[in-house]
């Protein structure tokens, strides 16, 4: 991986990187700790931390010289610029959208170094994942289907939507995962149209409509999650707009395979949609990449002229939202492979009437 790094920062004219995203850090670390920073640099390979974190560093992590700046009279800044001097670095790379403005202008004002942004380096690696990050996706997305059989026993007349949160962080965790950084969206009756809101008091009544949206981490990976469920029995135009966000998804989930152009599953989900006459009320983010962040690359734009690459990991979520009635949306996570794609969720995509 340190080897790919450094190709990229020759593409770069830098030879030293400082990487401040937890996430690229933990990429090529293995650390999945807070308040970590990465240096590379030709030969060397440095990590640096407070005092808190030494130990569970040296343990999770192997190759990399690690560094206590609290033990630096000036803190980060002067630990990045002993590794500077060390290393006889003459152009410094820093994460263009990760540095603060203090952070650069420390490094600006203290190192000899040319100090020069750079973008996605890491993220481009990140991209297509190992058969290792594959594997512990694919086990988040298996808590995912645990918790979700055993959130459905607690769809009942009155539950809240903060309780199923509360609940799904619990069963997330009981099941062997983490709950991601933001909460669970548990979405009732007409507040579904909202896609992403915060759950609130409002509680389940016979025939509400119910979103669910929650993704377990395991070992820092991410997973994302959708199902929309009905209390009680369904009514006509609640049928329509299910199977019509289901076949969008359908169609998507067909179209994926490596080589393909990233837009085509919105266009084909998006046809579906248009045909149904429920377009104006389609948000068009039908799914990104997943990893060790939330939303990584590459999105399902319909703009897009990257590639899918075998290997990547997204979600497909096409829904159908409309104000002051309600919303569905169904996601899983696949695997982008060789002539079609491998769905990791398991849980059914047929109408749940509880």
């Amino acid at each position: 991986m340190q080897r790919a790094v450094r190709s990229m920062m020759r593409e770069e004219f830098i030879d030293g990187l400082f990487i401040s995203n937890p996430y690229n850090v933990q990429y090529i670390s293995g650390f999945r700790g807070e308040n970590a920073y990465a240096l590379i640099t030709a030969k060397g390979k440095y990590l640096i931390t407070d005092g808190r974190h030494i130990e569970l560093m040296s343990m999770m992590t192997k190759g990399f010289i690690i560094i206590d700046w609290q033990k630096k009279d000036l803190k980060l800044k002067e630990a990045i610029n002993d590794i500077v001097r060390k290393e006889g670095i003459k152009r410094l790379g820093f994460e263009a959208e990760y540095l603060t403005y203090k952070q650069f202008t420390d490094l600006y004002d203290m190192t000899k170094a040319e100090i020069t942004p750079v973008v996605g380096i890491i993220e481009k690696l990140r991209e297509v994942k190992t058969q290792d990050e594959i594997e512990k996706i694919k086990t988040a997305c298996e808590i995912n289907d645990r918790v979700f059989e055993r959130l459905i026993k607690r769809v009942r007349v009155n539950v809240s939507e903060k309780e199923l949160s509360a609940l799904c962080s619990y069963y997330i965790k009981m099941e062997g995962g983490d709950a991601q950084d933001s909460e669970n969206v548990f979405l009732i009756g007409k507040r579904t149209s909202l896609i992403m809101d915060q759950p609130t008091e409002a509680v389940l009544e016979k025939g509400d409509l119910l979103l669910m949206n929650y993704g377990a981490k395991y070992q820092g990976y991410r997973t994302d999650f959708s199902r929309t469920v009905i209390l009680g029995q369904s009514n006509e135009e609640q049928r329509r707009v299910y199977d019509t966000a289901l076949r969008a998804q359908t169609a998507a989930i067909g179209s994926i395979r490596a080589g393909e152009l990233v837009k085509e599953p919105f266009n084909e989900s998006a046809k579906i949609i248009k045909e149904a006459g429920y377009y104006k009320y389609h948000y068009e983010g039908i799914g990104h990449g997943i990893g060790l962040d939330l939303l990584e690359e590459p999105f399902l734009d319909k703009n897009s002229t990257d590639i899918l690459e075998e290997n990547s990991v997204l979600t497909v979520e096409p829904g159908i939202y409309i104000p002051n009635w309600g919303g569905v949306r169904i996601e899983d996570v696949v695997v982008v492979m060789e002539g079609g794609c491998r769905r990791l969720s398991k849980t059914t995509r047929k109408l749940i009437e509880v």
